[in-house]
């Protein structure tokens, strides 16, 4: 018997736009919930353009948690940050 992992996954949101000039955005959602979006423009900074993504993405595991990552990429590097239910280590309390 297929597994809900094995059955096709269909896209339920799709979106994109963009200006040609370096300003973006898109997104999709598809039929298990996983989803991506992002967006990106150019930043004047201190006389340099800058071009500066922001985004997100996610899923949910086999388990039932859900898992996401938030970033930005711009001059400093790409920095994302990463979220999930998983809340076995947030007591810290030591035993």
């Amino acid at each position: 018997m297929p597994s809900a992992i094995d059955e096709p996954k269909q896209i339920i949101k799709y979106a994109y736009s963009n200006n040609g000039l370096g300003t973006y955005s898109f997104e999709f959602v598809t039929s298990d919930g996983t989803y991506r979006k992002e967006e990106a423009g150019i930043i004047n900074e201190a006389g340099k353009n800058i071009l500066t993504i922001r985004g997100e993405y996610g899923f949910q595991d086999p388990s039932g948690q859900h898992h996401s990552v938030r970033y930005i990429a711009d001059a400093n590097g790409f920095k994302p940050e990463i979220h999930n239910d998983d809340t076995r280590f947030n007591d810290r309390r030591i035993i």
